[in-house]
C-alpha cells in the first residue's frame, strides 16, 4: 500500500516541486543541482528507500554544493528513520 502511494508521488514528482521544498528548507540550489537531484529521485528512489543509499550519497557528494549536501543527506537520514517503520 504504502509502496504504491511513493510511486505514484515520485511519478508526478516535478523539478519545481524540489525547488520549493529546497527553499524552505533553505537549501538553494542551482539548475544543474536541481537537475542531478531531480534524477536521482525519478531513478533511484527505491534504493534511496529500501536499499545502500551509500554510493548514491557518495556520488552526489562530488556533484552538488557541499553545504546542500549536506543538508540534504541530514533530511534524508531524518526522515528516513522517522518512517522506516513504514517502509
Amino acid at each position: 500500500m504504502i509502496s504504491r502511494l511513493i510511486e505514484k508521488n515520485i511519478k508526478s514528482l516535478t523539478k519545481e516541486d524540489i525547488i520549493k521544498y529546497s527553499k524552505n528548507e533553505n537549501i538553494y540550489l542551482n539548475n544543474n543541482e536541481i537537475d542531478i537531484i531531480y534524477n536521482i529521485i525519478k531513478n533511484d528512489y527505491k534504493i534511496l528507500l529500501y536499499g545502500d543509499s551509500k554510493p548514491i550519497f557518495d556520488n552526489l557528494k562530488s556533484r552538488i554544493n557541499p553545504t546542500s549536501y549536506q543538508k540534504i543527506y541530514e533530511l534524508y537520514n531524518f526522515y528516513k528513520n522517522k518512517y522506516k517503520n513504514y517502509l
